[in-house]
């Protein structure tokens, strides 16, 4: 009988992200002290691969749009299947969910704040604050992954700073520390990213929090006033504002000098082709495609919203600009064009930054905390049943 305590996952889609893929890290990180289970609102995106064979289940209810209560009850019968000893929800979709995997009889609950949407992106979303408020009774911890989503948890909507834990996202560096041709074609890009042109890079979820409409305004000025330099975009991800987006590039006529990638499983090896990063987000938790971009070695341009500040160094491993300003945006990537000495320096401040304040370890560690704390030692107890069980074996 395997008495690892099991940890049940719900969040509203497993689909390429910053939030997902940190969970998937996490799963994978600590199979040797918890069970996994992951249970959706709306099923799954690639990322499921990752996972297929080290979680015990992984499932989706299939909610049907607006509110489908027959939802809350397929949720019940899952937990009372899985008899899960710890729920986790994430951010907003799902923590209306609290008093269903209570009465489930799940007695430890953790909500993870990631970040917010587009429609409420600084959380002044009186009903989204109450509901968290509402909720509180359920959780026995709210997690925020960045300083600011902590206070905003603690000052805004009025959790007890007791409740409240923060724990930074983290990433394995050194698979992003990858050496950048000085020279010669791009290997992924081809002939559309010559050796002559500077590649920006971006990678996220194609949806209107990250604002690339705004990013393509701001290509197009940097474009139009660097004829001398022929200048680069690629986005990597997937999402609702596709369309949308394939119209705008259309319509500034960037189809020779932008590329929408789609979903990739090759992030690594596309930051390693370009020389600079863009983030234009108009909210964010903690980004951890800017880990990624710096542990890379890129100089980053972002927005200035969120936990962004606490991840980018102003002025020494990139530059924050306000969001939904193009002109700004614009104006700090033409001198990261203009500069290949900035470039380098920025880029190498960001790799040391990365490896040293987010790695994956210590994320891990933080949440191991975390659910031993909750699991009142019960998965230090089963690991060291474990380690015993084995001791015994190998003296026999």
């Amino acid at each position: 009988m395997n008495d690892k305590p099991l940890i049940v996952h719900v969040l509203y889609r497993l689909d390429t992200g910053g939030m997902e893929r940190i969970l998937v890290s996490l799963i994978n990180a600590t199979v040797d002290r918890y069970r996994h289970a992951v249970i959706t609102l709306c099923g799954f995106g690639p990322l499921r691969d990752e996972i297929e064979h080290t979680v015990t289940a992984c499932l989706s209810l299939d909610k049907k749009p607006g509110k489908d209560w027959h939802c809350y009850v397929r949720l019940w019968r899952a937990l009372r299947m899985l008899k899960p000893d710890l729920v986790q929800t994430y951010n907003i979709g799902t923590l209306d969910l609290a008093p269903v995997v209570k009465l489930a009889g799940v007695r430890r609950q953790v909500h993870a704040e990631h970040g917010r949407d587009a429609a409420d992106p600084k959380g002044e979303n009186p009903k989204y604050r109450r509901l968290r408020r509402w909720m509180a009774p359920f959780i026995g911890r709210y997690v925020a992954v960045s300083a600011d989503l902590q206070s905003w948890l603690i000052d805004r909507a009025g959790i007890r700073p007791a409740k409240v834990v923060y724990i930074a996202n983290g990433i394995d560096a050194a698979a992003f520390n990858m050496p950048h041709a000085a020279s010669g074609p791009r290997r992924l890009l081809g002939d559309f990213a010559p050796p002559d042109s500077l590649l920006v890079g971006n990678v996220a979820r194609l949806d209107k929090v990250k604002d690339q409409a705004g990013l393509l305004a701001a290509f197009t000025l940097l474009r139009d006033e660097n004829a001398h330099l022929p200048c680069r975009l690629i986005i990597a991800g997937e999402g609702p504002q596709r369309e949308a987006l394939e119209r705008q590039i259309d319509q500034l006529d960037l189809m020779e000098t932008v590329r929408l990638l789609g979903d990739r499983d090759d992030v690594a090896e596309l930051l390693a082709e370009c020389d600079v990063f863009a983030l234009s987000s108009i909210a964010e938790g903690m980004p951890v495609t800017l880990m990624e971009a710096m542990a890379a070695g890129l100089p980053v341009v972002a927005t200035n919203v969120g936990g962004v500040a606490s991840v980018v160094e102003d002025g020494v491993t990139g530059t924050l600009v306000p969001a939904s300003d193009s002109l700004a945006l614009a104006e700090a990537l033409r001198t990261y064009v203009a500069d290949e000495k900035l470039r380098r320096q920025h880029g190498d401040a960001g790799r040391l930054r990365a490896a040293a304040r987010f790695s994956l370890s210590a994320m891990v560690a933080g949440y191991v905390t975390l659910y031993d704390e909750l699991l009142d030692g019960q998965a230090g107890a089963a690991s060291a049943r474990a380690g015993s069980s084995l001791a015994g074996h190998k003296e026999s």
